[in-house]
């Protein structure tokens, strides 16, 4: 039986036509789904699926350059499937939904291929741990759901981190020299002492995406370079007043924050190009109206304080 006889047999779709041949009207996807079966818990058929059992194609697989692999309902993923280099131009690997957090620290060297530079891992919060003396030296973009725990040397040339950190994997990220983006699911430290810890990285972008810890920005002016900023489920936060000192910020977004007092901060910013509220009743956006028609991407979809009554 040849590889494509095996794909047709197994129900597969997305690059073959209905009749089990190949499709030659249209390309080979980039992004595919590769699981136990070719359906989503909701029952809708994935167009573009690998089986994890499939038989290499080597057209098919040179297509590859996005790969999700899943779970199924009650079956998770324990494993990352062996021999992904198989898909010599994959370069980015999302692992999730449906894999166990077993799936990181069980992991073995090679099981990554050196062609990935973005590796996602959704263990639906659950924490992972990264086996020592595993490097990673390919991966540029690693974003996780769940506290994550690493060593420097285990990502040594990372760009972009989304990420809830431990104390170890924190450390971590303080000794990547060319970390330039980071958003932190849970902020560890108060301000000022959070920013003076990362004052020395090549920061562009960061995002405080939850915590109590953050009850203002003192401190932040010790990130000069810093051009997008994201404020998140921040729920004691009351001050953005130091946001005056960023004299290069051009992005602001600011979701489920409802306890600011200053937000007319935001006009003071000579630099900021963008700026974005939603779930933040309460703080006065109603005065920047203004403001906020010059500046909002999606003016029509927030105005979070208007009533309907």
């Amino acid at each position: 039986m040849t590889p494509q006889d095996a794909h047709a047999t197994s129900g597969q779709r997305g690059w073959l036509a209905a009749d089990g041949t190949r499709d030659e009207t249209s390309p080979l996807p980039e992004q595919w789904v590769m699981a136990a079966s070719d359906s989503t818990p909701l029952g809708q058929a994935i167009e573009a699926f690998i089986a994890l059992d499939a038989p290499p194609d080597e057209e098919r697989d040179a297509a590859v350059r996005s790969l999700r692999v899943r779970g199924d309902i009650g079956a998770y993923v324990t494993e990352v499937p062996r021999r992904l280099d198989r898909f010599p131009n994959l370069t980015e690997l999302s692992l999730g939904a449906g894999v166990a957090p077993t799936i990181v620290s069980t992991m073995t060297d090679g099981a990554i291929p050196e062609t990935v530079t973005t590796l996602e891992v959704w263990t639906g919060g659950a924490p992972t741990r990264w086996p020592r003396g595993m490097v990673l030296p390919s991966v540029r973009r690693l974003q996780t759901d769940g506290p994550t725990t690493f060593t420097a040397q285990t990502f040594p040339n990372l760009e972009h981190a989304h990420l809830a950190p431990t104390k170890t994997s924190f450390e971590a990220l303080l000794a990547l020299p060319r970390l330039a983006a980071l958003q932190l699911r849970t902020v560890p430290h108060p301000a000022p002492e959070i920013f003076e810890k990362i004052a020395h990285l090549p920061l562009v972008d960061l995002g405080l995406l939850g915590g109590r810890k953050i009850t203002d920005l003192r401190g932040i002016e010790l990130l000069p370079g810093l051009r997008r900023l994201r404020l998140q489920s921040l729920p004691v936060l009351t001050s953005i007043a130091a946001l005056e000192g960023l004299e290069h910020l051009e992005e602001l977004l600011i979701l489920y924050c409802s306890r600011i007092e200053d937000i007319e901060t935001v006009t003071k910013i000579s630099s900021l190009g963008r700026f974005d509220a939603y779930g933040c009743t309460g703080i006065g956006l109603e005065a920047l109206e203004s403001f906020l028609d010059e500046h909002s991407a999606h003016r029509t979809h927030r105005r979070p304080e208007t009533s309907t009554a």
